[in-house]
């Protein structure tokens, strides 16, 4: 489910069975040089978390991105993340992430790091193979996460 109006209600009347909660992390570099890359980022994470989220549906929450800058203090962010996310009913949380600096914040468990993929060129049929072959990826990380808390 999606982080929007109309999900939401059906997410409050179902949320013994969506226990799952999916949190991209994007950076933004909005300098003359980062920005092509950090958009292409953007858009390679909000495609694979949209595929992720139509393969789930019922079972995971997609949230929207969180957005910060290159100087972002991760730590903080983390800790202010899990502390709102700790007062929900959601057993699992992954973070979805382009960033690499995530992966040395011990504090946040799952989080899920991949190299963007710059999208921007490729015809659609060979972006959705290439999402496809991302999800593949991806999956057996949730499975095996939610199979070892269940």
């Amino acid at each position: 489910m999606h982080f929007i109006g109309k999900e939401i209600d059906q997410y409050l009347n179902q949320q013994d069975y969506i226990d799952t909660a999916v949190v991209p992390l994007l950076q933004l570099d909005l300098s003359e040089t980062g920005m092509k890359s950090s958009a292409g980022a953007s858009e390679y994470l909000q495609n694979l978390t949209a595929l992720l989220e139509k393969q789930f549906k019922g079972r995971i929450l997609l949230l929207p991105p969180i957005s910060y800058g290159k100087i972002a203090n991760r730590q903080r962010i983390a800790e202010e993340l899990s502390k709102e996310l700790q007062q929900t009913k959601f057993k699992h949380v992954f973070y979805l992430t382009t960033d690499s600096e995530w992966r040395t914040i011990d504090s946040l468990k799952n989080v899920l790091w991949l190299p963007a993929i710059p999208m921007e060129d490729m015809d659609q049929s060979f972006k959705n193979s290439v999402m496809e072959d991302q999800l593949r990826q991806v999956l057996p990380l949730f499975t095996k996460e939610w199979s070892h808390h269940s």
